[in-house]
């Protein structure tokens, strides 16, 4: 099997360190695409190219937008070649060590897209004591949380995604999206931030080739005091180590900031929404 992933870490080192680490072996070629100022992302991954990682820089994320991470997958797929799996990872998601294993025994479908459940691991704390007893996988058993929250699956009836009243089911969400790179040409990029494009990727494929792997748990790796949505458009979130605990005054208005562009952002997909159904 032929296994590159790509991964979009902008403003993430806190993160990423813990996640190179733990999935360095998993891949034949990884990509890492930030932007151009983010130099600590680019010098840690330099202390992992041994294992074929590479990091790409680019501010294509801020081309007509406040950030765009589709700009930035897209930028990242010129370096994954055709004839191989192509692994979408965000950058705060730990693997098993057996993941690679798991895949090649799969027998997968070159016409499917391919997810996975994940677990939410909360501040540095939570992720120490967690690698300290390893409790993910215990005598060759897979357990579904491992002390963790199960993250959140989405699933579409009718009505909401695309606005055209037909059922959807389930979809791999942007954390974990694995198919064959020959299978599509690049990742859509019409909504500005870090999320949704992920669902209107998933929905090029129909939901009977959209499949779901029980043997793989991501592990989500996740600040203190995080909300839905604080990263999507850009990283403001606490850092992830033993200094990232106090919920600040400045850092509080920051939230709020956020979830206010957040709302706007919602309101106007919205409008757009209705407007196309008018026209």
């Amino acid at each position: 099997m032929k296994l590159q992933a790509l991964t979009v870490s902008v403003n993430y080192p806190d993160f990423l360190v813990h996640v190179l680490e733990e999935n360095k072996s998993l891949f034949d070629k990884w990509i890492i695409v930030t932007d151009t100022k983010d130099e600590e992302t680019f010098n840690l991954c330099q202390k992992y190219s041994k294992y074929g990682i590479v990091c790409i820089q680019t501010d294509s994320f801020y081309e007509n937008a406040i950030f765009n991470k589709y700009a930035g997958i897209n930028v990242g797929l010129n370096y994954i070649d055709l004839d191989s799996w192509c692994l979408f990872l965000d950058s705060d998601i730990i693997l098993h060590d057996q993941t690679r294993r798991i895949l090649e025994n799969l027998e997968l479908n070159k016409e499917f897209i391919y997810g996975i459940d994940r677990v939410n691991c909360k501040g540095i704390d939570s992720w120490e004591g967690f690698k300290a007893k390893r409790n993910l996988v215990i005598d060759n058993w897979l357990l579904t949380n491992a002390g963790f929250d199960l993250g959140s699956r989405l699933v579409h009836y009718y009505g909401y995604a695309g606005g055209d009243g037909k059922f959807k089911g389930w979809n791999p969400l942007g954390f974990f999206q694995l198919a064959h790179r020959g299978s599509f040409s690049s990742y859509p990029a019409e909504s500005e931030g870090a999320d949704h494009c992920d669902l209107v990727f998933s929905r090029n494929w129909p939901r009977s080739k959209r499949q779901f792997i029980p043997e793989i748990i991501g592990i989500h790796l996740e600040s203190e005091f995080l909300i839905k949505g604080t990263n999507w458009y850009g990283r403001i979130s606490l850092p992830f180590d033993k200094g990232g605990k106090k919920l600040t005054i400045s850092y509080l208005f920051k939230l709020i900031k956020r979830y206010f562009l957040i709302r706007e952002k919602g309101v106007k997909r919205k409008i757009e929404k209705w407007i196309g159904k008018m026209s």
